[in-house]
């Protein structure tokens, strides 16, 4: 063997382990996935960052929204395969006649506070309940949504009447600012902007109710959407993703206030880890029922988001069940 052949075959040999990732690389089937920085989708970050998705043959791509309603659109032209999104945002997409399918589970509420939900207001305002709400300006990050819903339960729960108050959007990470400056009255929000909002603002803000536990707890918030006919046309795809997920959902719910999970959320939702030490964290589940998505649509028919829906055990597809 010549000298230049022996160093070819020696630098052949060296390649190899270098090209093995990168054909393996080659291989995943990518999927673009639409979220929002909350606590909700610390799963989804696990299973990326421990690499369950990859194992399954699956490269994750994430998008950030100001809510999950934000992500639908993008769903239905192709731009995302799936979006993490509140059940009533989905809901609402069916109504109009879109064949969303709930394809994986997310979260739901806790049964006893504290919440990964609550509504703010401005210290000294005298707020402290539905009634003195109405003709107030009261933001969600989105309109018409879980977040938004729960919240409108609340304030009829405690007296108030939901149809007079000035409902506004403002993403998550501007609501604290937006209360405290005045802007509005009064903010629903969600962890870990709960927290950081008390934390940065605690002089100026104050919690006065957790919204969802108090309207339905252990209800139902947030699933992953996609298109039916995608859904069942790559079945299989789909059956990947739930795999690597459910095991972010192990990874994260057998360390919940530790360390390295406030790292990781931390690190998708840009509040530093020593404000999320107090965060309430929400029920991370590993499916759908059709009695959580059943109350759901009770709950928006009485408050003005009701029409014609199919059965919740049409709308579950097989990748979301138990």
């Amino acid at each position: 063997m010549t000298e230049i052949s022996r160093r070819a075959a020696i630098g052949a040999t060296l390649a190899l382990p270098l090209a093995a990732p990168s054909l393996r690389a080659q291989a995943l089937t990518k999927l673009r996935v639409s979220v929002i920085p909350v606590l909700d989708v610390a799963p989804l970050h696990a299973a990326i960052r421990h690499g369950y998705f990859a194992a399954e043959g699956i490269e994750i791509d994430t998008s950030t929204t100001a809510g999950g309603a934000t992500g639908l659109p993008g769903v239905v032209a192709g731009q995302f395969r799936m979006a993490f999104t509140n059940t009533v945002s989905a809901l609402l997409g069916v109504r109009e006649g879109l064949d969303f399918r709930f394809v994986a589970p997310a979260v739901r509420s806790q049964p006893n506070p504290p919440d990964s939900m609550a509504i703010l207001v401005r210290k000294g305002s005298g707020i402290t309940n539905g009634k003195q709400l109405e003709g107030k300006r009261v933001a969600s990050n989105t309109r018409n949504n879980i977040v938004w819903l729960r919240g409108m339960a609340w304030i009829d729960k405690t007296g108030g009447e939901w149809r007079k108050v000035n409902a506004v959007e403002v993403p998550f990470p501007q609501m604290a600012d937006a209360l405290a400056g005045g802007q509005i009255d009064a903010g629903l929000f969600s962890e870990p902007f709960v927290t950081a909002a008390l934390q940065a603002h605690g002089d100026k803000l104050e919690r006065i109710g957790w919204f969802i536990h108090e309207t339905a707890p252990a209800s139902s918030v947030a699933q992953y959407v996609a298109m039916k006919e995608d859904a069942e046309r790559n079945a299989e795809v789909f059956e990947r993703f739930a795999r690597g997920l459910a095991k972010g959902t192990d990874w994260v719910n057998e360390r919940l206030g530790k360390p390295e999970l406030l790292e990781l959320i931390s690190g998708f939702s840009r509040v530093p880890v020593e404000r999320l030490r107090d965060c309430a964290f929400t029920v991370y589940v590993k499916e759908v029922t059709e009695a959580e998505i059943a109350e759901v649509i009770a709950t928006m028919t009485k408050f003005g988001l009701g029409g014609r829906f199919p059965e919740p055990s049409q709308l579950i597809f097989r990748t979301a069940k138990a």
